[in-house]
């Protein structure tokens, strides 16, 4: 079995820990790689006509008709303090949430990925954690992959009254 490592704190090494394996949808927004947990995601989609509402939260690009749904989508850009890009071509993350199925806007989706890693906790670098939503952060070909806590980036939509939903 050979021994993998990650950096822990400032030049400080410590064990990888190996967990259970799952699955992984990685995506950027920016130039940055995050991830998902491949068991809440409902699908993944072109985007398709977004109908904004009256008092929608920050982030929050509207609302679109998934199959008989009325599906709020969350753009990650703004979440994340990035501009808002015209020019990008996007994919939408459909999840399953305690909020309902709720979408994420994301600029490209790269792969899904299997992982044993237990993720490393997120770094310390600031206010804003709660914006983030970082669980934590694992190493996937030499590339930093921040997984996301889709309830987190979905709590933006919970005040948001949609047609059909009680």
């Amino acid at each position: 079995m050979s021994s993998r490592h990650m950096t822990g704190g400032v030049g400080r090494r410590t064990p990888r820990v190996r967990g259970e394996l799952k699955s992984l949808v990685r995506f950027e927004v920016g130039e940055t790689c995050y991830a998902f947990e491949v068991a809440n995601i409902e699908e993944v989609v072109h985007p398709a006509s977004v109908t904004p509402l009256a008092h929608m939260g920050e982030g929050v690009a509207g609302v679109f008709d998934h199959r008989g749904r009325v599906t709020p989508i969350v753009d990650l850009r703004p979440r994340f303090g990035l501009a808002p890009s015209s020019a990008r071509t996007t994919k939408w993350i459909l999840m399953r949430t305690s909020y309902g199925l709720v979408g994420f806007m994301v600029d490209r989706v790269l792969d899904v990925v299997p992982t044993a890693d237990d993720p490393s906790k997120p770094p310390n670098v600031g206010p804003g954690a709660a914006e983030r939503a970082i669980r934590g952060v694992v190493t996937i070909l030499d590339r930093l992959v921040f997984l996301l806590d889709e309830g987190r980036l979905a709590a933006v939509v919970g005040e948001l009254e949609l047609p059909g939903s009680v």
